[in-house]
C-alpha cells in the first residue's frame, strides 16, 4: 500500500462530498430566491460546510502523500513541475467558469443582494478572481453570483503555491514541524476571532475562517503517518469501529460542540476526515471503488463548479411554471436527481472538451502518470 499512488474509494468519496454541498447549496440558492427552504436546518446548512472541509483534507492528504513520492522516487523535488502540475489542473476550469460568472450570467441572472454587490464592486471582483483570490472577493465584498463556490480554490492554489516552499525550507515533512505550522495557523485565527470581539474587522475574520490550511495539514499528517508505516497508529485506524465512529463523530458533533466553538468544528472534522481517508483507500474492496464512483471522482471538480448555476436554472424554471414539486420529499428528491443529472452531463462535456486537453499536458511535468 505504502509504494501506490492511486487510493481506492477515494474517488467515491469526492463524488459524496460535492453532494454534500449541493444539497447545502439547493437551499441557499432556494431562500435567496424567497421559496420555502431549510437552510434554518442545521444539518443541512453544515452539510456543505462538511463537504468542502472534507475536500481540503484530502488535497492535503494527497498532494503530501505525492509530493514525499517524488522525493523517494527521484531524489528531487521539481518545484517549477509542480507549480505547472497545479495550473494545468485547476487553471482551465477555473478561468473558463470567470469568463462564464463574469460576463455571460449576468445577463441572465438576479439574485438579490449578490447580484447588486457583484454590479457595484465588477472590477474589484474581476481583479481578485483574476489573480486566484476569489476568497478575498467574497470577503470583503460578496461572492460573485453562481461562481461563489470558486472560493475554495481560491484556497487551494495559495495552499499550492505555499506548499512545496514550506518543503524547500525544511527539507522534509516531519510530524513535529507539520504539528507546529498547525499550532500557528490555529494561534493565528484564534487571536484574530479574539480581535473581532474589539475591532471591527469582519471581512478578515471572513477571510481567515475562509484560510483553511490547517485541514490541508491534518491531510498531510495522515499522509505522513501512511508514508512512515506507523504501524501501532494505522492498525487503530483501520478497525471498522473506528470508521464507523468517525463518521458519527462528523454529524453528531454539529449538535454536541457549543456554539461558541462552532467556528473550530471543521478542525474536528478534519480528524474525523483523515481517519476515513484512510480507512477506505486501504480497502481495496471498497463499495466506493467502481467505475460509477470512480467516474464521477473524475469529474468532480466540474461538478463542484456547475452545480450553482445548474440549481438556478432549474429553480427558474420550478417558478416559472409554478411547479410545487419541492415542498414533497418525493418533489425534492425529483429536484435534487435533476440537479445531479444535467450537472454530471455537463460536467462530462467540460472534462472531454476542456480540461482532459490540459490533463494530458499535465502528465509530461509529473514523475509518474497517476499524479
Amino acid at each position: 500500500m505504502n509504494n501506490k499512488n492511486y487510493f481506492p474509494g477515494l474517488n467515491g468519496l469526492r463524488f459524496f462530498s460535492a453532494l454534500l454541498v449541493i444539497i447545502t447549496h439547493i437551499e441557499l440558492i432556494k431562500f435567496k430566491l424567497n421559496i420555502t427552504n431549510f437552510l434554518h436546518v442545521n444539518l443541512i446548512e453544515k452539510l456543505g460546510v462538511i463537504g468542502v472541509s472534507f475536500f481540503f483534507v484530502l488535497s492535503g492528504f494527497l498532494i503530501t502523500y505525492l509530493m514525499i513520492s517524488e522525493v523517494e522516487m527521484s531524489k528531487t523535488f521539481s518545484i517549477k513541475n509542480f507549480y505547472i502540475r497545479r495550473i494545468l489542473r485547476i487553471w482551465p476550469l477555473y478561468f473558463f467558469l470567470l469568463i462564464i460568472g463574469f460576463f455571460f450570467l449576468p445577463n441572465f441572472v438576479s439574485i438579490p443582494y449578490f447580484s447588486e454587490k457583484f454590479n457595484s464592486n465588477f472590477f474589484e471582483n474581476l481583479l481578485c478572481y483574476l489573480l486566484i483570490l476569489p476568497n478575498v472577493s467574497s470577503s470583503f465584498y460578496a461572492p460573485v453570483p453562481l461562481i461563489g463556490q470558486s472560493w475554495s480554490i481560491g484556497i487551494e492554489e495559495q495552499f499550492y503555491l505555499f506548499w512545496p516552499l514550506f518543503l524547500v525550507v525544511f527539507k522534509k515533512f516531519t510530524f513535529k514541524n507539520l504539528l507546529f505550522l498547525f499550532l500557528i495557523i490555529i494561534s493565528i485565527k484564534f487571536l484574530v476571532l479574539m480581535l473581532h470581539g474589539f475591532y471591527n474587522i469582519q471581512s478578515i475574520k471572513n477571510l481567515f475562517s475562509m484560510m483553511k490550511f490547517e485541514n490541508m495539514v491534518v491531510g498531510a499528517i495522515g499522509a505522513l503517518i501512511l508514508k512512515h508505516k506507523k504501524s501501532s497508529m494505522l492498525n487503530i485506524l483501520y478497525k471498522p469501529i473506528i470508521f464507523l465512529l468517525s463518521i458519527f463523530g462528523i454529524f453528531s458533533s454539529i449538535y454536541l460542540v457549543p456554539d461558541f466553538l462552532q467556528d473550530g468544528l471543521h478542525v474536528i472534522h478534519s480528524i474525523f476526515f483523515i481517519i476515513i481517508i484512510l480507512y477506505i483507500s486501504n480497502n481495496d474492496s471498497s463499495i466506493l471503488e467502481n467505475k460509477i464512483f470512480n467516474f464521477l471522482g473524475k469529474i468532480s471538480y466540474g461538478i463542484y463548479m456547475y452545480h450553482l448555476i445548474v440549481i438556478y436554472f432549474l429553480l427558474k424554471i420550478v417558478i416559472k411554471y409554478d411547479l410545487l414539486i419541492l415542498n414533497s420529499f418525493l418533489g425534492y428528491s425529483v429536484f435534487l436527481i435533476s440537479t445531479l443529472f444535467f450537472t454530471i452531463i455537463i460536467s462530462y462535456l467540460s472534462y472531454v472538451f476542456l480540461e482532459i486537453k490540459f490533463l494530458n499536458l499535465k502528465k509530461r511535468f509529473t514523475y509518474s502518470s497517476k499524479l
